[in-house]
Formats: C-alpha cells, sequence, structure tokens
C-alpha cells in the first residue's frame, strides 16, 4: 500500500543569518537620512555610493533568501535552489535509512538567536550529502528528519 505524499514542512533561510547585512544597510541609510534632517551637505558622490550600498545590502539579504527553498515531505527532502533557473536536488529516506551521520551546526549567535544548519553525511563521504542551511529551530527540523527515518526503517 503506497502512502500519499504529504509536504510536511516548508522552510527558507532565516533573516536572523542576515543580520549583519541588515544592520550595515539599515546603519548607512539612517546615518544619510540623519545627516540630510541636520542640514549636513553630503556630496553627491558619497550620498548615491551610501544609498546604493544601503539598499544593496538589504536586497542582497531578501534575495538570497528567496533564492533556496527546502520541503520535507513524508517520503523525501528536497532543495530548490534558484528562481528563474533552477537547480533541484532530491534526497529520498530511503536512502537516508542509511546515513550514519546527521547533524546540526550552529555558531553562538546561531544557538542564542536559535537558527542554524542541518547537515546529512553518507558513510565515506566528507562532504555533505545533503544540507539545510540556516533555517529556524535546527533541532526540530533535525528531530523530525530522524523521525521519519526511523519510521522508514520500521517498513
Amino acid at each position: 500500500m503506497e502512502e500519499k505524499e504529504q509536504v510536511l514542512k516548508i522552510l527558507r533561510k532565516t533573516r536572523k543569518a542576515y543580520l549583519p547585512e541588515y544592520f550595515c544597510g539599515v546603519v548607512i541609510l539612517l546615518m544619510i537620512l540623519l545627516a540630510n534632517t541636520r542640514g549636513v551637505a553630503i556630496p553627491d558622490v558619497i550620498l548615491y555610493t551610501g544609498l546604493f550600498v544601503g539598499f544593496f545590502a538589504v536586497s542582497f539579504a531578501e534575495l538570497s533568501r528567496l533564492v533556496t527553498r527546502y520541503k520535507i515531505t513524508n517520503t523525501k527532502l528536497v532543495v530548490i535552489d534558484g528562481i528563474i533557473k533552477q537547480h533541484k536536488k532530491t534526497v529520498y529516506f530511503g536512502s537516508l535509512a542509511y546515513v550514519p551521520d546527521l547533524n546540526v551546526n550552529q555558531n553562538r549567535i546561531g544557538r542564542i538567536l536559535n537558527y542554524g544548519s542541518v547537515y546529512l553525511r553518507s558513510a565515506g563521504v566528507q562532504e555533505s550529502t545533503f544540507d539545510i542551511k540556516d533555517v529556524n529551530s535546527p533541532l526540530k527540523i533535525l528531530s523530525l528528519i530522524e523521525n521519519l527515518v526511523a519510521e522508514l526503517r520500521k517498513h
């Protein structure tokens, strides 16, 4: 009896991973706004460069979030990279039943803000078989994947 595929979770990279970009962009834009409201004359080159860098930093972070999507279903994991030209990587839980390493990687800021990456590695492979980067609550995502793999091992 074949089980119908259900989407359990759709993930994107968290905004928390891009805090430095947001911070720099907003600080630059606020400095320009503050200088203009105080009547400080800013040369056009510096003004336009500051506006460009400020908007670019925030736009880069948002675009980076939109480019990569993760989908967890009851039978597979899917990573979709790209907006116009897409690259899709699918890993079925059948192959994950033999994956010895399921790991979470969080730096200090990630632990404080509760975001990180989930890495899945196959036996004998140095690089990741599959990675879900910079998502909120990575321990919950890891637990979900472990439960799905354990359920598959039962069958």
